[in-house]
């Protein structure tokens, strides 16, 4: 039953994140908002944020055995894995305007393909999945699993409603970016 309420419990999440950032409900609050649009944003980011610490704390209540114990190899490689996640997601918020995204200043709608945006067009995510299989790693039991395929399963849509997204906003340049930059791996032996 606890594994039952860990998944609806991220479904409610994902659902509710993915609804929020919808552009429809975006342009409804523009206009109760007016050009105020930016404290939309550092509320849905506040609110994900507590939802996000909310769902680990659930995910850490339910007890379960490891299915693997005493590896210190494991837990060097999740520390390596998930540092490396976060460094990625640092890099993508020098290319997001880290104040824009969260919600401090007002929202830059251009398009940029710089920096590690030039490499995988979805580096958030990327970071992402390198902290869930550090998380895992780091704590291998079955609530930590349940929640990484969560993660996993709901990516493969958020990247979708984003993509699709970003094409109703700026067509062919996402289109001829999505051609030519991969999703979440960087070609490491492209020139």
């Amino acid at each position: 039953m606890r594994y039952a309420i860990l998944i609806i419990s991220w479904a409610g999440y994902f659902f509710f994140h993915s609804w929020l950032a919808s552009t429809l409900v975006k342009d409804f609050f523009a206009k109760k908002l007016k050009s105020k649009l930016h404290y939309y944003r550092l509320s849905y980011n506040i609110l994900s944020t507590v939802g996000l610490f909310g769902l680990l704390i659930l995910n850490g209540s339910i007890s379960s055995p490891a299915f693997f114990e005493g590896v210190v190899f494991a837990r060097y490689i999740s520390l390596m894995l998930a540092t490396f996640g976060v460094f990625v997601i640092k890099a993508a918020f020098r290319e997001y305007k880290l104040s824009s995204f969260l919600g401090l200043k007002e929202e830059q709608n251009g398009f940029s393909t710089s920096g590690i945006l030039n490499k995988v067009r979805h580096p958030i995510y990327s970071g992402t999945i390198l902290i869930a299989v550090g998380f895992f790693l780091f704590n291998p039991n079955l609530p930590t699993l349940v929640s990484m395929l969560c993660i996993f399963c709901y990516l493969i849509i958020g990247i979708q409603l984003e993509e699709n997204k970003l094409i109703q906003q700026f067509g062919d340049t996402y289109l001829a970016y999505k051609k030519r930059v991969p999703m979440l791996i960087p070609h490491l032996f492209k020139k």
